[in-house]
């Protein structure tokens, strides 16, 4: 069985764009800051991505941080196809950490 940060990692691996900026990142627990961080210089699609991830993450935590807002509708125009096929997949069997 996953632990929390294995199932958000894997989650976040599966859109491509951010399988490349998590390679070799193997915390030994998801710091949703560090996260954060790591996205600095992200393209906008990327930068989208991450702000899902950590939704999922912590999803009340969320609605509370402005900078961590996910904009369904600006990630449906640019992100491309496997990118909107993670997204598709995680909204088709919605899993939390």
């Amino acid at each position: 069985m996953e632990n929390p940060t294995e199932k958000i990692l894997r989650i976040a691996r599966s859109f491509p764009c951010l399988e490349k900026k998590l390679a070799g990142w193997n915390p030994p627990a998801f710091d949703p800051d560090k996260f954060f961080q790591m996205m600095s210089g992200a393209s906008h699609g990327e930068w989208l991505c991450a702000m899902f991830i950590l939704n999922v993450w912590d999803p009340d935590g969320a609605k509370l941080k402005e900078e961590w807002r996910f904009e369904f509708f600006d990630f449906a125009g640019i992100a491309d196809s496997g990118n909107r096929r993670a997204l598709r997949n995680w909204l088709a069997n919605p899993e939390w950490p």
